[in-house]
């Protein structure tokens, strides 16, 4: 018990009763006992807590990828430009790398996305659109520039 104390341990216990003494103790030092009768319970309960501990992990899938074609307008904190989608499709929401030359010059987030002045869920592959992008910083579009579109989620790790 006593080098259980202070480091967030937990003492597993199988078929066995806790004497009053140590459940006082535990409580008192702020250790945590459990008590298992069926081990597959004990199993599955230690995997949990094991599980609990991994950092998650960031998967990202690309979704397609966009030709600038032109810049209509620059603030801090959004650009809008139109361009022409190369592969897959482009959609609100996504988040996207910004390449000039195969160099990444920024990340930003696609808040709307219209084809022929209106409102569109998607544009897919070989269609022109126009696009309101919401960036952290000020960044200058180019002709030219690529858009890679992306989602990003976090996936809990687990023990197998």
């Amino acid at each position: 018990m006593h080098l259980a104390v202070g480091e967030n341990t937990v003492i597993y216990g199988f078929n066995v009763d806790l004497p009053p003494a140590v459940k006082r103790l535990a409580a008192r030092e702020h250790v945590e006992v459990r008590i298992f009768k069926v081990i597959y319970e004990l199993l599955d309960d230690a995997k949990a807590s094991m599980e609990a501990l991994l950092a998650p992990e960031i998967v990202e899938t690309e979704i397609g990828e966009l030709e600038i074609k032109g810049v209509f307008r620059t603030m801090r904190e959004e650009v809008i430009a139109g361009g022409e989608v190369k592969r897959g499709k482009v959609a609100k929401d996504l988040l996207a790398r910004v390449k000039r030359g195969g160099e990444q010059i920024a990340e930003v987030e696609v808040s709307s996305v219209q084809r022929q002045q209106q409102e569109a869920k998607e544009v897919f592959e070989g269609e022109m659109c126009g696009l309101s992008l919401r960036t952290k910083k000020k960044i200058t579009l180019e002709i030219g520039d690529k858009l890679e579109f992306f989602t990003r989620e976090l996936v809990k790790k687990t023990l197998g």
